[in-house]
């Protein structure tokens, strides 16, 4: 049995109609014929087994569409279950695909503020700079000034060494004093 076409499906009821139609014009030749001539009845069946060859031949097509129609059917099923399959798929993928532009446009932002961060970086880096300069102009005569407030820290060690024990007379002349000017 060979396996028909989806063309030959649709066509199969045009052929159903054309057979009967050509029945039907075969049954009216006889019927004409049965009129004109004396034997007909034997003309009649000779048509008539024709037709029913004709009817068998158009039953077994019609099993045949039908079996490929079950067979459509049943692909059409696989097919259903398949495209259900790619749009779930395809949904998977639309979403992933907002989130991933969502990233994205998260990620631009982080990198607008990235940029502007490291221009204001580099505007504080200008400035060290620039103080660093500064610093290393002025560092030598720093450690020259600490030089110097070494040797003022050692003379005032000097001085408090000579006025320590000159303390406790200042402090007999300072009594002596408001006693005097009590007294005055």
């Amino acid at each position: 049995m060979t396996m028909m076409g989806p063309f030959q499906v649709v066509l199969a009821p045009w052929r159903a109609i054309r057979v009967v139609a050509r029945a039907a014009e075969d049954l009216n030749a006889v019927a004409e014929r049965a009129r004109r001539d004396p034997d007909p009845v034997e003309q009649a069946r000779e048509r008539l087994d024709a037709l029913f060859t004709e009817l068998e031949t158009l039953i077994v097509a019609i099993r045949r569409v039908d079996a490929s129609a079950i067979a459509l059917g049943t692909g059409g099923e696989d097919l259903l279950l398949a495209t259900r399959s790619l749009d779930s798929t395809a949904r998977a993928i639309e979403m992933g695909g907002r989130e991933l532009r969502r990233t994205g446009e998260d990620l631009d932002e982080h990198t607008q503020q990235l940029i502007t961060g490291g221009q204001d970086l580099t505007a504080v880096a200008e400035d060290l700079a620039a103080s660093l300069r500064v610093l290393r102009t002025a560092l030598p005569r720093l450690l020259e000034g600490l030089d110097s407030v070494e040797q003022l820290e050692e003379s005032v060690e000097t001085v408090a060494e000579t006025v320590e024990p000159l303390q406790g007379v200042a402090k007999g002349v300072g009594r002596v004093s408001d006693r005097l000017s009590r007294q005055s």
